[in-house]
């Protein structure tokens, strides 16, 4: 048998003078065609992106909690709700308050009845003494008025509930810091790219990028990267990294939550390197 150079050395000769040779013209094209496709492709550049998925977060995240022990009444607002500053998001059972401060306003008017008593008998130390539990019956009365005003759950600005349902809670105890509900302004958002390990170390702090959303496909919307944490995270078999970005334009059709992808602009690159680099890299 022939030897295995010498075959594959014969092979390509004659291949050789076929493309060269007065016919195969078809040949001659599609080796003419791969020749300037491989050019192309090792010197043409074009717009190198790093694309990851994206998701909108509020700037503040303002969390209402429980501000004592009690039981839900009432509920006027649940997540996905625009809200305003001051307005009622719901409310405690303030029955029981009531009842307590009740006794201690009966309290207090019979101690004044008992100082007048003291005092037209002119026995200044019992007038002394019930003073003093006037003044203890002025402050439990004042301290049950401000939690009386805390069963009231209010919106702390103007922006949108993105937890929190307490109508699915009705009747339910709920503990003093237990969290109610979340609430984020309207005009204040951050956009978060989990990016991929493998592109990391290609990002860095002021790079212009682009943000495409699924619920809004027809609308691109600027953005600038703001900070590269080191925060990671593994899902799906890879290492993400948390990256957050401002937007660069006013995003009032925005809401928290929404998702689709991210992209960074990182400048020209070749594109046999760009279409390749994943590949070579994995």
């Amino acid at each position: 048998e022939m030897a295995l150079v010498p075959r594959i050395w014969r092979s390509a000769a004659s291949s050789l003078k076929a493309l060269l040779g007065p016919s195969r013209y078809g040949l001659k094209l599609a080796s003419i065609a791969a020749m300037l496709g491989a050019l192309f492709l090792l010197f043409a550049t074009g717009d190198w992106r790093i694309s990851a998925e994206a998701v909108i977060e509020g700037r503040v995240q303002r969390t209402i909690a429980a501000p004592i022990d009690g039981f839900i009444r009432s509920a006027e607002a649940r997540a996905g709700d625009v809200v305003s500053a001051g307005q009622l998001l719901g409310t405690l059972d303030d029955s029981d308050l009531k009842l307590e401060r009740l006794k201690w306003q009966t309290l207090r008017q019979q101690m004044v009845s008992e100082s007048r008593d003291a005092a037209s008998q002119r026995n200044r130390a019992e007038v002394s003494i019930i003073a003093a539990r006037i003044e203890q019956a002025d402050a439990e009365i004042e301290l049950l008025d401000e939690q009386l005003a805390r069963t009231r759950i209010a919106a702390p600005f103007d922006g949108v509930v993105i937890q929190g349902d307490l109508s699915q809670r009705l009747g339910t105890p709920v503990s003093r810091g237990d969290e109610l509900f979340k609430v984020a302004p309207l005009d204040d958002y951050r956009v978060v790219l989990m990016v991929d390990e493998r592109d990391i170390a290609h990002i860095n702090e002021g790079l212009p990028g682009s943000l495409i959303l699924a619920s809004m496909p027809d609308r691109r919307f600027a953005l600038t990267v703001e900070r590269v944490t080191s925060v990671s995270s593994a899902e799906d078999g890879g290492n993400y990294f948390r990256v957050e970005a401002r937007l660069s334009q006013d995003g009032a059709a925005l809401r928290p939550g929404m998702e689709g992808v991210g992209k960074v602009e990182l400048g020209e690159a070749r594109l046999a390197w760009i279409w390749t680099r994943d590949f070579f890299a994995w």
